[in-house]
């Protein structure tokens, strides 16, 4: 298999189980008669699932056909349990509970998938690029369910988002993409403040509902901020065509979930903001990958040299013999007779 396309399969991979990992987190506001019931799942979340698991599936599978040699055993059997067992959860009558031990294996398929499948970035800003696609992922879950644990997942992400997967990304880029990044973390920071009200005043009765309200207009805010930003992307040479047009792809995303923010609050369309929610993921997912694409193609992206490279070039330069070329001498004129 091309390294290229086991590239793919792998973020395909990663992302359908995190996508997974968001539908199987608990709610704790149910979690007795969770335990002791039946968990119920709405209509988006049940869709949700199930894109993550086809889409899991299909990229597993490819990857174990090219690759089913060099796979370690125990990944394989993990991986394959955890879909299994997350299916299973999908059928009436099975406990809630059993939601929690899939999570438990989606979260060790996304630890060991790595190292499992032999991947590595040729650059630092492709390892950001992936990064952030993951977190946006969560970032965006909190729009299809709302509930305690994925407002703390929205928070950790976009702390990841911040801190860590920007600054990864930025490292290889040129002026339009510098510039997208700095935008990109005002947007994080606002995000941050929008994960932190939810999560920290968001149940009180009353209160929040102002709380969400206000989270909800610092979350739009971002996202616009977003928006822009990734129009800046689009202009980053660095990114090749395919990078480019995955910047368009992300700011086809972005329209979406402004939206969906603005819809999941309503109770009456809430479930519309969720399936526009998912679309969002979709174009994300694409965006990304684009870019991850346009990233590590080595007649796209260069990476600066270091000092200690330069200092070395140099001093070749300088022990390398110069050559001069004999000066070529005219022949005598003919002498008349």
């Amino acid at each position: 298999m091309e390294n290229t396309q086991k590239k793919r399969l792998f973020i395909q991979l990663q992302c359908s189980v995190t996508l997974l990992a968001c539908t199987l987190l608990p709610d704790f506001g149910n979690a007795l008669s969770s335990l002791i019931g039946l968990g119920g799942l709405s209509f988006v979340v049940i869709i949700a699932r199930i894109i993550g698991l086809v889409g899991a599936g299909l990229s597993g599978h490819q990857l174990y056909q090219s690759l089913k040699e060099s796979i370690p055993p125990t990944f394989l059997y993990i991986t394959a349990g955890t879909l299994a067992l997350t299916l299973l959860t999908l059928f009436p009558g099975i406990p809630i509970w059993l939601d929690y031990i899939a999570l438990v294996g989606a979260f060790i398929v996304m630890y060991l998938s790595k190292s499992s499948l032999g991947i590595s970035w040729n650059y630092e800003s492709t390892q950001g690029a992936y990064l952030i696609l993951l977190t946006t992922i969560f970032i965006f879950y909190h729009n299809i369910d709302d509930k305690i644990c994925t407002s703390i997942a929205g928070f950790v992400a976009n702390i990841i988002f911040l801190f860590y997967a920007l600054s990864k990304f930025g490292k290889s880029l040129d002026a339009d993409g510098q510039a997208s990044v700095s935008k990109l973390k005002i947007a994080a920071w606002l995000g941050v403040a929008a994960s932190f009200l939810m999560t920290a005043l968001g149940w009180i009765p009353f209160l929040g509902i102002v709380i969400i309200v206000i989270s909800t207009i610092i979350s739009i805010i971002a996202y616009i901020i977003q928006l822009i930003a990734y129009g800046d992307l689009s202009h980053c040479a660095i990114l090749g065509e395919e990078g480019k047009a995955g910047a368009g792809k992300l700011r086809t995303s972005l329209v979406f979930i402004i939206i969906a923010s603005i819809l999941s609050p309503i109770p009456v369309v809430g479930k519309v903001g969720g399936l526009l929610t998912i679309f969002a993921m979709w174009f994300t997912f694409k965006g990304w990958h684009m870019i991850v694409n346009g990233l590590e193609a080595d007649q796209q992206v260069q990476e600066p040299a270091t000092v200690e490279e330069t200092v070395s070039n140099n001093m070749i330069q300088e022990a390398e013999p110069q050559v001069q070329e004999p000066d070529t001498v005219a022949p005598p004129a003919p002498t008349e007779e």
